[in-house]
């Protein structure tokens, strides 16, 4: 936009943004409505959290809807700490669903396809423990401090108490 030179100019800018925000708006509410048809007509919530207990990712998920896994998110969020509890507890679920199927796919592979199957298998261990770190996820020892400055002020003070009591004696 040009810079306004008189007030009309000004009150004609605000407005042409305020038309700008209201069909931003309605664009979104467009979205909102295409994606809860797509999903409903794909079977609903409940299908989409069962295709993420599966292990399947919510880019392909969407993908699959034909929506931007962006609008997903927005899906999701929009159905609140529910929503996004349920999903939390799927894409745990997934990360099982990875982890069992690495054992499929090691279990299938012939030598000759060794590689792609390895790579296969990382992948989803990888992605299973992203999605359930406390069961596959590297278990990180607990860190133990030891205060050597204190054991040895602690052990100057008691052997100061036995000189000390030496002396009186």
């Amino acid at each position: 936009m040009a810079k306004a030179k008189t007030l009309a100019e000004v009150a004609d800018n605000i407005a042409a943004r305020q038309m700008g925000l209201k069909e931003q708006a309605a664009l979104v509410r467009k979205e909102a409505t295409d994606v809860n048809k797509k999903i409903h007509a794909a079977g609903g919530e409940i299908a989409m959290l069962d295709r993420l207990s599966e292990g399947e990712t919510i880019l392909s998920l969407a993908r699959s809807l034909g929506v931007s896994h962006t609008a997903f998110y927005d899906w999701i969020e929009r159905g609140g700490e529910a929503r996004a509890s349920a999903l939390a507890r799927a894409r745990a679920r997934g990360g099982r669903s990875l982890a069992e199927q690495t054992l499929e796919i090691a279990d299938a592979a012939t030598p000759q396809e060794a590689q792609v199957a390895k790579l296969r298998v990382d992948t989803r261990r990888w992605l299973a423990a992203k999605q359930a770190p406390d069961e596959y996820g590297d278990k990180q020892q607990p860190l133990v401090n030891i205060d050597l400055g204190s054991m040895a002020l602690d052990a100057l003070r008691k052997r100061s108490v036995t000189i000390e009591d030496m002396n009186t004696k």
